[in-house]
């Protein structure tokens, strides 16, 4: 008697754990591509040009900040010129800089996606 109060128990584990995991193998490769995905962040590669960042985009940001700096407190235009042209040549080097780490951070995403999917492929959650 007291043997069949325990096979409710047993049966209500054996369902939650059959709904927890997937059936198949191509539902369990689905179930471990979206655990990987909402744990890394990582979407897939994204192109180099919809990265922030970037040397020219950067050069026409310093070269704008340090126009209008020279315009306000300028008032040779041979240093105007050369504030921009100083300007321009930091702000690529900080453009680059920041591309840079973008890629750092898109290629850290991808690793941390690729063990996450190994692990759970694994059978390791």
């Amino acid at each position: 008697m007291t043997s069949h109060k325990y096979w409710g128990i047993g049966i209500a584990s054996a369902l939650v754990f059959a709904t927890a995991q997937p059936a198949s193998a191509q539902d369990r490769y689905r179930y471990c591509q979206q655990r990987a995905a909402e744990f890394s962040g990582y979407n897939g590669r994204v192109p180099d040009r919809y990265l922030p960042g970037g040397a020219l985009e950067g050069a026409a940001k310093g070269a704008a900040t340090a126009g209008i700096g020279g315009l306000i407190f300028e008032k040779n235009k041979k240093k105007r010129k050369r504030d921009v042209r100083r300007g321009a040549a930091l702000g690529a080097l900080f453009g680059a800089i920041k591309r840079g780490n973008a890629k750092k951070q898109q290629n850290r995403a991808a690793r941390n996606y690729r063990l996450e999917l190994d692990a759970c492929m694994r059978g390791g959650y």
